[in-house]
């Protein structure tokens, strides 16, 4: 029969983690402890604009990059499930960051014909969990993420790769992704010409 120790009532303080002692996780041992589960931060749209600026995505785009590059991040490729008659689909993109110890998935509906009714064609969720025990940190908005973090990818990729003195830049297209370029291009090249 297993022992049980129940933590007092309360959150835990996962940021510290010092709510979460060593011996929770013993190899072997017949002790194990019971958490009360966490209540994950909900994140909407005007959250995060307010908490990603696309000048500190840019950086933390920088930093994942790198992160990955050196395997302390893992990013499966994203399945992607059609519906029967190939009006929309449902994209899933898990990923792992060893270095924070956060994995997760964004969650994604893509339906080009929502035009037809005002709505976004990319719709969705991202999930974060920490990887101690698997509990939820956060549900934001995956629209407004994906509308800054892409640009600011785009951005990490033309400081590295284009000229210092870059100075036009090509759009092609005309919705959120577009304005979500010339924002981030601006930042990291002195552009005089956008066409």
């Amino acid at each position: 029969m297993r022992k049980v120790k129940t933590l007092p009532p309360g959150r835990l303080n996962l940021s510290s983690q010092k709510d979460i002692p060593n011996e929770a996780f013993p190899a072997g041992n017949n002790v194990f402890y019971k958490y009360r589960s966490m209540e994950p931060i909900i994140i909407n749209k005007e959250k995060v604009i307010s908490l990603l600026p696309m000048n500190e995505c840019i950086s933390v785009m920088e930093e994942a990059f790198r992160s990955l590059a050196s395997g302390q991040c893992v990013q499966p490729l994203r399945p992607l499930m059609w519906l029967p008659d190939k009006r929309g689909l449902l994209g899933m993109m898990p990923g792992y960051a060893g270095d924070i110890d956060v994995m997760g998935i964004k969650v994604i509906s893509v339906f080009p014909g929502n035009k037809n009714f005002g709505l976004s064609s990319h719709q969705g969720t991202v999930l974060l969990f920490e990887t101690r025990n698997g509990q939820p940190l956060c549900m934001a908005d995956a629209d407004e993420i994906t509308a800054i973090r892409t640009p600011a990818a785009s951005a990490v990729a033309t400081n590295l790769l284009a000229r210092k003195d870059a100075s036009t830049l090509s759009i092609l297209g005309s919705g959120i992704q577009a304005a979500g370029h010339i924002e981030a291009m601006l930042l990291v090249r002195k552009i005089k010409k956008i066409i």
